[in-house]
């Protein structure tokens, strides 16, 4: 076939790896062999079909990590590879792959799953969830979420992506340096890595609903303070991110994509504020809360919300995260509907972390919205301030960054490793 689909194509590769296992002393090499084969089928299908057919390749890695250790260099020349080969396809992405029919995107190949995991099934006498063996990084959310063919092979793309990711930066962890370096090249990494994937918009989803969960799902690679540390350090990029993130830098997104994921960035916000405050970080939860007020985000979901209503409601604060969602909690109450997501449901998975004074956030939103439209003239005032520009935004960090002092946001034990602002502004254009 000149365009097999992907099923096909996983059904063939993992007959020859499940051959070829058996006879390699260094199973590393037979993932790269297999990585290798699987980029021979890359074909006119679309980008997003060619990211997923490498699925495999995460799962055989996570399988074998026992390896690592061992084979460390191989696995990160790998791993780097993968990474490489995904943004290489982002970069490739025809105008014609947005928003189209892939090749394969029917949800087939859900059952060609069983035959890359059956060796792990008899291990465990047949009692796995298979969608949970072979897609190790992320939740049962997202799985499900996959299956039941919710975005096609834009979602399936998205989960490879997420995987890679975080598979990459596991790699950083476990090689005995000390922290500064490890919190040093996480930051950057992911930095990196995020500018090559952002074209698809499904990878920031699924990342932030990851950050969303009590924990990343790591446990395979990294021990329980590792996971801590990683999840803190994302909650950086994501806070940061959220600084350079517009519609006008974001062509690619659809209004209802571009709305999806500024809603699960408000919450992964108050996740990052949550997370600071019961680790007793108060200079990383003052950090937080200024990184929130001077991205043009909640500016932007009070533009959305304000034109959907006939009657304007009295705009809330925006100086933190907790105040909007109550705002939205009570509008949803009475109608409103924002985008896809359920404002409710994410307030609810929010509780995973405990509340955050959110009941008190409920009662002054249901105060707001009876109330004269006095405060959104005081919004008003502050965009006029000159809040909207992505680089005024990112120098007002900066300044705050600075007056936090050696010892502050960043503490003793890491180095101040902020994102360039070059570099910051580039990640979403």
């Amino acid at each position: 076939m000149t365009h097999p689909p992907l099923e096909f194509t996983w059904f063939y590769s993992a007959l020859a790896f499940h051959t070829a296992k058996p006879d390699s002393p260094n199973l590393v090499l037979t993932i790269k062999d297999l990585f290798n084969s699987l980029l021979s089928f890359r074909s006119d299908n679309g980008y997003l079909n060619q990211v997923s057919l490498v699925a495999p390749v995460i799962y055989q890695l996570v399988t074998f990590k026992d390896q690592i250790v061992r084979f460390r260099s191989d696995v990160v020349s790998l791993a780097d590879g993968l990474v490489s080969y995904i943004v290489m396809c982002c970069e490739n992405e025809n105008v014609n792959d947005v928003g189209g029919v892939e090749v394969g995107g029917g949800g087939g190949w859900v059952s060609v799953v069983p035959v890359w995991i059956a060796d792990r099934v008899n291990e465990r006498c047949g009692r796995v969830d298979g969608l949970e063996l072979f897609f190790p990084f992320t939740s049962g959310e997202i799985r499900k979420g996959v299956v039941d063919g919710e975005c096609g092979m834009e979602c399936l793309a998205g989960v490879v992506m997420v995987e890679a990711f975080l598979f990459r930066l596991c790699l950083v962890f476990g090689e005995g340096r000390a922290e500064v370096e490890v919190c040093k090249d996480v930051k950057s990494c992911a930095v990196q890595i995020i500018k090559g994937f952002k074209k698809n918009p499904a990878f920031l989803v699924m990342l932030f609903k990851l950050l969303l969960e009590p924990s990343l799902p790591v446990t395979e690679l990294l021990t329980t303070t590792d996971e801590l540390l990683l999840r803190r350090l994302l909650f950086d990029v994501a806070l940061d991110l959220g600084l350079c993130l517009s519609f006008d830098t974001s062509p690619r997104l659809s209004d209802v994509k571009y709305k999806e994921i500024v809603i699960l960035w408000l919450f992964v916000s108050s996740s990052a504020l949550q997370f600071a405050s019961d680790s007793n970080d108060h200079a990383r939860v003052n950090y937080y809360l200024n990184a929130f007020s001077s991205s043009q985000l909640p500016r932007e979901i009070i533009v959305w919300v304000t034109g959907l209503t006939s009657i304007t409601p009295t705009a809330p604060d925006i100086s933190s995260p907790k105040d909007i969602i109550g705002w939205l909690l009570v509008l949803e109450k009475q109608g409103l509907k924002l985008c896809d997501h359920s404002i409710s449901e994410l307030h609810e998975k929010f509780f995973k972390y405990k509340s955050m004074g959110f009941d008190s956030g409920v009662k002054n939103a249901e105060a707001m919205v009876e109330d004269a439209p006095a405060r959104m003239n005081r919004i008003r005032k502050r965009e006029s301030a000159g809040f909207g520009e992505v680089e005024k935004q990112i120098k007002a960090i900066k300044c705050c960054h600075g007056n936090l002092g050696d010892d502050g946001f960043y503490g003793k034990n890491e180095v101040a490793n902020s994102v360039p602002d070059q570099e910051m502004v580039d990640m979403v254009r």
